[in-house]
């Protein structure tokens, strides 16, 4: 391959990199995520399979860094690491998760020459296969699957409720490949007009059901109703924790709260870590946080004065394994006055709520998430019981988890919280990309979701996975709304991750059967092959 055909395909895939960055949030422009595997999917269309896996990495690489741009922010804001060294992480975490992108694009196409099998068969299969993996392994970071793209597009999303968004996933890659093959007339003519049939009755049946099933939940009675408000305090994170700032941090709430109530409310709620002090479940304080027991009264006097509920976000101090340090906590105070129950969140960040591998990685990073001392993770879900309704609670990143999500509704939850303080990202992508992705966890499992963030985006979400209620960044307010839930039960409720299961299978077994098949050459390469010999060895006599 010589120097200008290999950049030629390296701008090929980069553009194609880019392009899909852009179909995110918040530019949007998700029509992009469409066409965006075209040039990537021209780009190896000839090339060595061995070359294949560079060329997907590229590709990766290149959305990562266009979508995920914003990690270098907090970094650099509030971990003061000048901005030169904070995107390094960023480009590290991008080449990792690139890795990914690439062994699906591999797979795809080591499966469909080996096996000749159209690449419209085996791209889809092993894209969904491949993000079903990185929601788990090593350490989970499942933020922008490639479904989310298509977040605003109701109609054509309601079907993830029984594939869950990986379904989505695998049908815009299936869209990418047949728009090539057509366009670029790759294959025989038959397979170009059973892929382009086969994706018209798909894309017809999608919109189909879901028109329908929009409709059928609007006309459905809701089982129940509640009257909620969504408390978005707006603390700038770089005095949040600070003590002297605590008093005026309280009264925003407290003020907030008390007019909430006035105005109907049935539920108040704080985002995460909105009350900036420790809050035991017992009351009781270690000598050294005794000053915050204070707060801990006056928070439980607060619901007593409101006369509603008050669900609010709060770091609480552990001990274990001998030294201290604390839950990221979700915690549910009656209007009496009495903790109800409390919720430890089970999925931290990593390197920002923890350092994966810290004896190891110890030594070079820690964690950015400010609090009181390491964070420790939970490990039992809890439903909070409020006015009929059954409360899930997903605090922060915990929404864009599928599984945790489905399992929680699968509980017995009808209505999902999603506490969340994104004051880390200022005005970036990242919270328009956080509620893209907690709305595919309503559309999953048709469950509304309340989604109360510090300094934005606070929102109610509805079973359909419309957007309602919406706030503006870094404004402080209280909003209310009506919240209703339905009697639904969806096929990803009850199964979880069976159809991406069932890819990743699929695409195993594919390579396994790709990498043990001899390599034999049909007759016409192997004629080709000849001449080509022939050809180059009398080249070479006649320079002799």
């Amino acid at each position: 391959m010589n120097a200008s055909n290999s950049l030629t395909r390296a701008a090929l895939c980069i553009a194609s990199g880019l392009a899909l960055a852009l179909a995110f949030p918040k530019i949007d422009l998700s029509l992009f995520a469409w066409v965006a595997f075209i040039p990537l999917f021209y780009a190896i269309d000839d090339a060595p399979l061995r070359r294949v896996l560079g060329w997907g990495w590229l590709q990766g690489f290149a959305f990562f860094v266009g979508s995920m741009y914003w990690i270098a922010i907090p970094l650099h804001d509030f971990a003061d690491v000048r901005m030169s060294i904070a995107v390094l992480p960023m480009l590290l975490l991008a080449a990792v998760l690139a890795c990914y992108s690439a062994v699906a694009i591999w797979a795809g196409e080591f499966s469909a020459r080996r096996l000749k099998i159209p690449m419209i068969v085996t791209m889809p299969v092993a894209w969904a296969a491949v993000e079903w993996v990185r929601t788990y392994f090593p350490i989970g970071f499942p933020w922008n699957l490639l479904g989310y793209a298509a977040y605003t597009h109701l109609a054509l999303i309601q079907f993830a409720e029984f594939t869950g968004v990986y379904g989505i996933s695998a049908l815009i890659v299936f869209f990418n490949a047949v728009a090539y093959t057509v366009l670029f007339r790759r294959g025989r003519p038959r397979m170009q007009a059973a892929g382009l049939v086969s994706l018209t009755v798909l894309m017809l049946a999608v919109i189909g059901f879901g028109s329908y099933r929009i409709q059928e939940l609007k006309r459905q009675p809701p089982e129940g109703s509640i009257r909620v408000a969504m408390v978005q305090g707006d603390i700038p994170q770089s005095i949040k924790w600070d003590p002297n700032f605590l008093p005026q941090s309280f009264r925003i709430y407290e003020e907030e709260s008390l007019h909430a109530a006035r105005q109907g409310a049935d539920l108040i709620v704080w985002p995460e870590a909105a009350a900036a002090f420790p809050f035991q479940a017992d009351g009781k304080y270690p000598p050294s946080f005794a000053d915050y027991e204070s707060y801990y009264d006056a928070l439980l006097k607060l619901a007593t004065s409101a006369g509603e509920p008050i669900l609010f976000g709060a770091p609480a101090i552990a001990r274990h394994d001998g030294h201290y340090g604390s839950y990221n906590r979700a915690d549910l105070v009656s209007a009496e006055g009495k903790l109800v129950a409390h919720y430890d969140k089970i999925n931290l960040v990593p390197f920002g709520e923890y350092v994966p591998a810290r004896k190891l990685l110890g030594y070079f990073v820690n964690r950015v998430v400010e609090g009181f001392g390491d964070l420790f993770p939970g490990s039992e879900q809890t439903l909070f019981p409020v006015k009929g309704a059954r409360l899930g609670v997903l605090i922060c990143y915990e929404s864009v988890f599928p599984n945790l999500t489905r399992l929680e509704v699968k509980k017995g939850a009808d209505v999902l919280v999603n506490i969340t303080n994104d004051a880390w990202y200022g005005e970036s992508s990242a919270p328009f990309q956080a509620l893209a992705m907690a709305a595919m966890r309503s559309v999953e499992t048709k469950t509304p979701m309340i989604r109360t963030a510090n300094t934005g985006i606070s929102a109610i979400i509805k079973p359909s996975g419309e957007i309602t209620a919406r706030t503006p960044l870094f404004q402080r307010e209280t909003e209310i709304e009506d919240v209703t839930w339905h009697p639904v039960r969806t096929v990803y409720t009850m199964v979880g991750d069976l159809f991406s299961e069932i890819c990743f299978a699929l695409t195993a077994l594919a390579v396994l059967a790709a990498w043990f098949r001899p390599r034999k050459p049909n007759q016409l390469e192997a004629v080709v092959q000849q001449i080509l010999t022939t050809n180059g060895a009398g080249r070479r006599r006649e320079a002799s």
